[in-house]
């Protein structure tokens, strides 16, 4: 499967921008079995704003590829290019429609929204992706939970003010972890890998997933978790929800009133995956009327964070700026691992990263 790969030198052009640098990226290329050709490298967006671009990079998860304008150089490079590697720059349907000779699309991300996978499907070219950031935010999620639950963000923020102080909103109820039942909404990449950690703590835990995965689940060790039927129930009997699902149309707002006024007023909310996923009004009344213990948010309707949101103002609320899948080596090391993933797919015949193969006759 898509052999092709391996097989010939494919004239080659490489996206990158300033999170991840055309140069990381054709790096990676030449150490695998890839074979290129006429290596072209386009940069997309400006090179030293980065502010900029997580603005941009938040309109095009939200609205998709025809959000944001690509670099203007792809509407000639891509007429006659064969394999473009991506990071974050938009390929919309207009763009696509140009190519007359384009074979696979790879993103260096698990997002896929700045490129349109449905056009590309349609006119037989593959989109591979990676998920190159599920431990880096497992494992910041763990670090939220841990900062709601036992105050850590909001002691070091007293101290840093003057103030030496253990009455917090939660100090009637603290545990420890073992003593707390965490709710995963969404089990996929990312909620396993959460889960993982959460079992080595000894930490209860129940699931919720639309599309649950029962054999993954086993192979992963966690086949002995309880998997509940609703959302509601989830909400209704756990003392930590943790989100972990990718923000569809479907799903906009999903997470509203209806389900945080069912939370115990002892537990909390963490949300590491999007913030188009949450009713945030509806998160800040039940905060502000201490009908939940408290939240722990790196994603917002907005971002940068509306200063009219009153989140700032809460104290039973975590906040940090949309850096939990923001590593090192989680990023630079990304078209690495997709690499990989090509590997699995060329050698293997593996599937699950090709984002439109439902679409394509291989």
């Amino acid at each position: 499967m898509l052999d092709f790969l391996y097989e010939q030198p494919l004239k080659t052009v490489i996206i990158g921008d300033v999170r991840l640098t055309p140069e990381t990226m054709e790096a990676a290329l030449k150490n695998s079995p890839i074979k290129m050709r006429e290596v072209s490298h386009v940069f997309w967006g400006e090179k030293e704003d980065t502010g900029a671009f997580s603005v941009r990079q938040l309109n095009l998860e939200r609205n998709g590829s025809d959000a944001e304008p690509y670099a203007p150089e792809l509407d000639e490079a891509i007429l006659d290019a064969e394999l473009i590697m991506v990071h974050m720059c938009p390929i919309p349907q207009k763009l696509l429609e140009k190519a007359k000779n384009l074979r696979a699309i790879l993103i260096c991300r698990g997002g896929v929204e700045n490129v349109n996978a449905a056009c590309a499907g349609e006119l037989g070219i593959p989109v591979i992706n990676v998920i190159r950031n599920a431990v880096s935010v497992a494992e910041f999620a763990l670090g939220l939970i841990l900062s709601a639950t036992r105050n850590i963000a909001e002691s070091h923020h007293q101290i840093r003010s003057g103030v030496w102080t253990r009455d917090y909103p939660n100090a009637d109820y603290i545990r420890t972890l073992e003593n707390l039942t965490v709710g995963l909404v969404g089990v996929g990449n990312m909620g396993i890998e959460l889960a993982t950690r959460l079992k080595a703590l000894n930490v209860p835990m129940k699931f919720y997933d639309e599309y649950i995965n029962r054999e993954r689940l086993k192979t992963s060790g966690l086949g002995d978790v309880e998997v509940v039927d609703s959302l509601d129930t989830l909400f209704r009997e756990c003392d930590i929800i943790s989100l972990h699902l990718r923000l569809t149309e479907e799903n906009v707002g999903q997470i509203n009133a209806r389900y945080f006024e069912q939370m115990k007023p002892t537990a909390y909310f963490v949300n590491t995956a999007r913030g188009g996923l949450i009713n945030q009004d509806d998160l800040v009344s039940v905060l502000k009327a201490k009908k939940i213990a408290g939240a722990a948010l790196d994603v917002f309707d907005s971002e940068p964070l509306r200063k009219d949101s009153g989140l700032a103002e809460l104290d039973n609320v975590v906040l940090t700026a949309h850096i939990a899948g923001t590593t090192y080596d989680a990023l630079n090391n990304s078209p690495v691992q997709l690499l990989r993933e090509v590997d699995r797919i060329v050698k293997n015949g593996a599937t699950e990263r090709i984002v439109n193969y439902r679409q394509l006759s291989l």
